[in-house]
C-alpha cells in the first residue's frame, strides 16, 4: 500500500492557526516514513563544508536519514556527490569519514570505482561476467543537484528542487552574519553524537526558542559559562529582556538574533576581534553588526550558530532517534592557538560535553518520550506565543523579520512549512502552493 494512502490530513496534525501540534508528529512511524520520501529525499541537504576537501582525491562521508553519502574533491577539482553503496551487493565502498584516496575498493568482492564515482573494475569482467557489464551504467548512483553557498556544500536528491540560491533565499542575509567574519574554514574533525529524540524537536528549538534560556541554562549561567562569541552569557536571563528580532524565509527556514550589550563583549579576546574590524563591520551593515548571536535552521536539519560558530547536523535514524555531526569554523588567518581556543569554546557550549547541549539534548528526549503514550496523543502541543501578535521591523536593511526573539512565530513558521512539504506530492506541487512569509503574519 503506497504510504500516501496511510497519511492522516496534515490540517489536523498541523493547526498553525490556532498554533497546535499533535504529538503524534514525533514518534509514528508512519509519518517519519513519508518524511524521508517528501522531506530528505527532496529538500536541499547540508554535506560538508568545502574546505574539508581542498585537494584532489579528498573525501569525506556523511549520511541524509539512512543513506551514506561521499562527497569527493575530483581529479579535475570538481566536488560531487555520490550514494556510498557499491552496485553489486550495496556494501558501503568506504568505510572512513574522511581522507584522500584514489578510489574506492568494495570490500565484498572487490569492485572498484574512481574518485568521480565511475565503475572502474570489475573482477572477472571478461571470465565470469562475459564482458556483458554496461560498467559506465553501473557507478555510483550520484545526487541529483549539488551547489554551495559561500563554502556551504548541499545536496539534494530531486532534480526538481529549486536552485539552491533560490532554496535558501533570504535566509542567506542572515548566514552572512556568520560566514562573513573571516576568512572561515571548517576545523579538523568532526564531532558525533546521537540522541534518542525526533528531529523536529531539535529544528524547533534551533529555529529560534529564546524562552527556553532562562530556565534550561539557568545553571550554566550563573556559573559564568562563556559561550563561543566572545561575550558572557547573561546572567540575568528574563524573557522579556531580549532586544533582536524574528526572520522566517521561504521553504521553512528561520532564525532568531539577539543584540548585544556592549558591557557583556569581552573586547580583549581573540574571538571578538572580528567586531572591531571595520570591513567586517560595513560589511555587515549596521543591524547585523550589532548582533550578539544568531540561531538557525535551514530547513530541515542544519543547526547554525554564529556566535560560537557550529554547523551541527541532526540527522534522523528513525521517528525517535538523531545523530547530531558538529563541524566548527575557525578563521583561516588566525594564530592556531585563537583557532584552538575557538573550537574548546564552541565545544564547552555545544556538542557531546557542552553545557548548553546537555541540558537541550535532555528536554528533547523527554519530549519525544512523551508523544509515544496512546493518552497523550490526545493532547496537543501549545505553540501560540505571540500568535496574532507579529510586529514587523520597520528597516530598510535585510528580509522581513519581526521585533523581539522570545515568540512562537518561527515555531510556527517550522510546523506550517514541514505540513505543506508532507500535503505536496512533489516540487511542481510545492513551488506554486508553498506559503510565503507575509501571509504568517
Amino acid at each position: 500500500m503506497p504510504l500516501d494512502t496511510l497519511m492522516p490530513d496534515m490540517s489536523r496534525l498541523v493547526d498553525f492557526k490556532r498554533g497546535l501540534v499533535n504529538r503524534r508528529i514525533f514518534s509514528d512511524e508512519q509519518i517519519y516514513r513519508m518524511e524521508i520520501e517528501r522531506i530528505f529525499r527532496r529538500c536541499w541537504i547540508y554535506l560538508a563544508h568545502e574546505s574539508q576537501i581542498p585537494n584532489p582525491g579528498d573525501f569525506v562521508s556523511v549520511e541524509i536519514a539512512a543513506d551514506s553519502i561521499l562527497v569527493c574533491r575530483t581529479n579535475d577539482g570538481e566536488i560531487k556527490a555520490f550514494i556510498n553503496s557499491c552496485r553489486h551487493r550495496g556494501n558501503k565502498v568506504c568505510r572512513a569519514d574522511r581522507g584522500n584516496a584514489k578510489g574506492f575498493v568494495c570490500s565484498y568482492h572487490g569492485w572498484s570505482y574512481n574518485v568521480d564515482g565511475r565503475l572502474v573494475n570489475i573482477p572477472g569482467a571478461k571470465e565470469l561476467y562475459h564482458d556483458q557489464i554496461d560498467q559506465p551504467n553501473w557507478g555510483l548512483p550520484e545526487l541529483a543537484r549539488l551547489d554551495s553557498y559561500k563554502g556551504l556544500i548541499f545536496g539534494t536528491f530531486d532534480a526538481e528542487a529549486p536552485s539552491l540560491e533560490d532554496y535558501l533565499g533570504d535566509v542567506r542575509w542572515g548566514l552572512d552574519l556568520l560566514l562573513d567574519q573571516g576568512d572561515l574554514v571548517a576545523a579538523p574533525g568532526t564531532v558525533r553524537w546521537t540522541m534518542d529524540c525526533n528531529w523536529k524537536f531539535a529544528a524547533d528549538n534551533a529555529i529560534g526558542d529564546s524562552y527556553h534560556g532562562a530556565f534550561t541554562h539557568r545553571s550554566a549561567a550563573l556559573a559564568g559559562h562563556r559561550s563561543g562569541t566572545g561575550t558572557a552569557t547573561k546572567k540575568n536571563l528574563n524573557p522579556a529582556d531580549r532586544e533582536g528580532f524574528t526572520a522566517i524565509v521561504e521553504y521553512g527556514h528561520g532564525y532568531n538574533a539577539e543584540f548585544y550589550d556592549e558591557s557583556a563583549v569581552d573586547w580583549s579576546s581573540p574571538l571578538a576581534a572580528w567586531r572591531r574590524d571595520p570591513a567586517i563591520q560595513s560589511k555587515l551593515g549596521p543591524v547585523r553588526s550589532k548582533v550578539l548571536r544568531a540561531n538557525f535552521n535551514i530547513f530541515p536539519n542544519l543547526f547554525v550558530n554564529s556566535g560560537s560558530r557550529d554547523l551541527m547536523v541532526r540527522n534522523p535514524l528513525g521517528p525517535t532517534k538523531i545523530e547530531i555531526w558538529k563541524t566548527t569554523l575557525v578563521d583561516r588567518n588566525a594564530p592556531p592557538d585563537v583557532q584552538r581556543m575557538q573550537v574548546r569554546a564552541s565545544n564547552r557550549h555545544f556538542g557531546p560535553g557542552g553545557m548548553f547541549e546537555q541540558d537541550d539534548g535532555e528536554n528533547w528526549v523527554q519530549s519525544t518520550d512523551a508523544t509515544r503514550g496512546a493518552a497523550t496523543q490526545d493532547y496537543d502541543l501549545n505553540y501560540q506565543m505571540g500568535l496574532g501578535r507579529a510586529v514587523p521591523v520597520d528597516s530598510n536593511e535585510g528580509p522581513l523579520r519581526f521585533n523581539g526573539t522570545v515568540n512562537e512565530h518561527g515555531q510556527r513558521w517550522l510546523y506550517r512549512c514541514w505540513a505543506e512539504y508532507m500535503e505536496a506530492s512533489d516540487w511542481v506541487e510545492m513551488k506554486k502552493n508553498h506559503s510565503r512569509p507575509s501571509e504568517h503574519i
